[in-house]
């Protein structure tokens, strides 16, 4: 019942970053109370679709408490702070994502307004609905980066269905062929998309990762595509824009050229180039795909 859409291909997972991503269990805000632990089981669910699409790394939620309790630490002027790493990069976390369950259950049209129904009297002309708002955050800077309400209906024709939930499984095979699971299934596809439109959607780029006996190691090889005899221009790091009211970055300013270099060498995750031009090699340093036969200038601005 995994979301297809979204999915990418082994061309695709070559050319975008990959996020590390986290999701933590949901707030269960919904007025109807189930023998499902709805906030544990909805976030494990969304982490299976998640990792289904290959566009993320996803951290197990078994860590995520290690993970919380070391940025407390981290933020508090009681602990040392000396070599200590930075917030956002402890185990490579980027993004936090949160939800909080809304609607979880039966509804029917009572004098023209939706009404919530009890688990054991709905009816022909019930639907099954499930809605939450999602919250994406990056960890290093605390933002909110996506906020969204997801939610799904669907139309129960089964009167009289008192009790069918209790001995099922959330999640199963046979959750999954009911109202309830259906509606389910469907606000998660909703969430995972909103979840790719905000983080996921960011090229990859190569950049000098280490200099050893003037050579230039290449961050990305034969899983980024890269092949021997490929050149790329070598740029220093570039800046971000911020915009001056909101703080939101507004893209990314490309750095000055300092040189060319030519991959001698490939390996599945790392290149190894030699410099065909310049001498100002710096690890960060990004670099942009050239045409040897025509070396064009790569564009100023770039927004990722």
């Amino acid at each position: 019942m995994g979301c297809q859409g979204v999915k990418y291909n082994a061309r695709q997972e070559a050319k975008y970053v990959k996020p590390t991503i986290a999701v933590m269990s949901f707030e269960n805000r919904a007025p109807a109370h189930m023998k499902w632990q709805l906030g544990d089981a909805l976030a494990d669910q969304l982490i299976d679709r998640l990792l289904h699409t290959n566009r993320y790394v996803v951290l197990e939620r078994q860590q995520l408490r290690s993970i919380m309790a070391e940025l407390r630490r981290g933020n508090d002027r009681r602990f040392r702070q000396t070599g200590r790493p930075k917030p956002g990069y402890l185990k490579h976390v980027q993004y936090l994502v949160k939800g909080t369950i809304t609607d979880f259950g039966h509804v029917a049209t009572v004098e023209g307004a939706w009404k919530l129904l009890d688990w054991g009297i709905f009816g022909s002309s019930s639907y099954a609905i499930v809605a939450a708002t999602l919250y994406v955050v990056e960890v290093q800077s605390g933002q909110v980066v996506a906020s969204s309400s997801v939610e799904a209906k669907i139309r129960d024709s089964e009167a009289g269905a008192k009790g069918k939930y209790d001995d099922m499984a959330f999640g199963g095979y046979t959750f999954y062929h009911t109202p309830i699971g259906r509606a389910t299934s469907k606000m998660l596809d909703k969430a995972v998309n909103e979840i790719a439109d905000a983080i996921a959607e960011r090229q990859f780029q190569p950049k000098i990762a280490s200099l050893i006996n003037n050579q230039i190691v290449i961050s990305g090889g034969r899983n980024r595509r890269i092949k021997v005899g490929d050149e790329y221009e070598v740029r220093t790091t570039s800046q971000q824009v911020f915009d001056p009211d909101s703080g939101d970055i507004l893209g990314h300013i490309v750095g000055e050229s300092t040189g060319r270099v030519r991959v001698l060498q490939v390996t599945e995750k790392y290149s190894i180039a030699k410099p065909l031009s310049g001498n100002q090699y710096e690890v960060g340093q990004a670099l942009f795909k050239v045409d040897p036969k025509r070396a064009k200038t790569p564009a100023m601005v770039s927004s990722y």
